[in-house]
């Protein structure tokens, strides 16, 4: 099989890139093609590919349109719609794919040139987000949603529709004719785990700095511990905007806790920094899998997320691999606190959530993504 994966970039250290990356890699490891297209890249692919991976940037960032005077933006969007047709075509006429896959999170800007662009060539659609639109889309006709959400109705014309968990998939299914659920796989499972790794006192937090992530909720709910519980510290790996890494850290600075809510860049190895870790803990507003989640279970690591749409509750047996809370602060730092008082319970916990992550492993995830792009064929 002959397969091209579309997004906008690879030069960012994110779950979306991390777990193409390895998709990727594992498919040219069993003797298909994969050539990976982007739009808008900034800098080298952020993990490393098999050489066998094929790879190009088409350098069509949309977004600079923005900074010009409205009259000028117009005829530079269309002189960039055919910069992109004309190059997307070149790539189509050469690589001649069975499969063109399409994450979401994308750009309305060229998906509807794309669908023009591969004609008649099967286009899969990966869910990587919660179904966006949910509130709003109630009660209101498909029409009136392609004019809120004008994707959308590019995206029924696709041959099949991938989403990471079953509640997302109910909210697509309302809205196209072909859904599957296939989990994101990690990227490494270790066989054992040991206690004798961990650093005491040590929680951690993975993920972009973005204001879905709510690390501000999460630096409140530590500040109502802080004083309890003097020798507990935070360290939060993952990227940012300078502006919004400005904001979080002028949150944490303002409750004093600049010493103990440490924010660091996102590392290569991450696994090392969970088998460090006493737990884990995610306070999103959504997600569309939670990959940092079946990370740290894999490492040992309990966890402690808000019962978010969607991932979390598809992924943690409450309770038994981890703790669901209620998306606000003062329910996040009681499960928060339960983690840290709880020691025998916590390592069983981590124990159980090892065992628990095994599902993911790659060699078991991966089969189903091929067999789901083959459906279309």
């Amino acid at each position: 099989m002959r397969l091209i994966y579309f997004l906008s970039l690879m030069s960012t250290k994110g779950g979306l890139e991390r777990t193409l990356t390895d998709k990727a890699n594992w498919l040219v490891n069993q003797g298909h093609e994969v050539l990976i297209v982007t739009y808008e890249s900034d800098g080298p692919v952020a993990y490393q590919l098999d050489k066998r991976v094929s790879y190009v940037d088409l350098a069509c960032p949309y977004f600079p349109l923005y900074r010009l005077p409205f009259l000028r933006r117009i005829p530079a969007a269309m002189r960039l719609k055919r910069h992109f047709r004309e190059t997307m075509s070149q790539v189509m006429r050469s690589f001649r794919p069975d499969v063109v896959v399409v994450t979401i999170p994308l750009t309305e800007f060229y998906l509807h040139d794309l669908f023009r662009i591969v004609g008649k060539v099967p286009v899969v659609i990966e869910s990587h987000l919660a179904f966006g639109f949910e509130a709003v889309a109630r009660g209101m006709t498909e029409r009136m949603l392609d004019v809120i959400y004008p994707p959308l109705k590019a995206i029924r014309k696709s041959s099949l529709l991938i989403t990471l968990t079953e509640r997302d998939a109910l909210q697509w299914k309302k809205h196209h004719h072909h859904v599957k659920v296939v989990p994101n796989p990690m990227t490494y499972y270790p066989k054992r785990v040991s206690s004798e790794e961990k650093d005491d006192y040590r929680i951690i937090c993975v993920g972009r700095l973005s204001p879905q992530k709510r690390f501000d909720r999460l630096v409140s709910a530590f500040f109502m511990l802080a004083d309890k519980y003097p020798h507990w510290h935070i360290d939060l790996f993952g990227n940012a905007e300078p502006s919004g890494l400005r904001q979080l850290q002028q949150h944490i600075e303002a409750r004093g806790l600049g010493n103990r809510f440490v924010i660091h860049q996102p590392v290569d190895d991450i696994y090392s920094e969970y088998q460090r870790s006493q737990f884990l803990v995610l306070s999103s507003d959504f997600e569309g899998f939670g990959l940092v989640i079946i990370e740290a279970m894999a490492c040992g690591l309990p966890v402690v997320a808000t019962d978010c749409p969607y991932g979390p509750s598809d992924i943690i047996d409450d309770g038994k691999t981890g703790l669901l809370s209620q998306m606000n602060v003062k329910d996040l730092a009681e499960k928060i606190e339960w983690m840290i008082t709880h020691e025998k319970e916590r390592m069983e916990m981590g124990l159980r959530a090892h065992e628990a992550s095994a599902r993911y492993q790659l060699e078991r995830i991966m089969p189903q993504w091929l067999a789901a792009y083959q459906s279309v064929l």
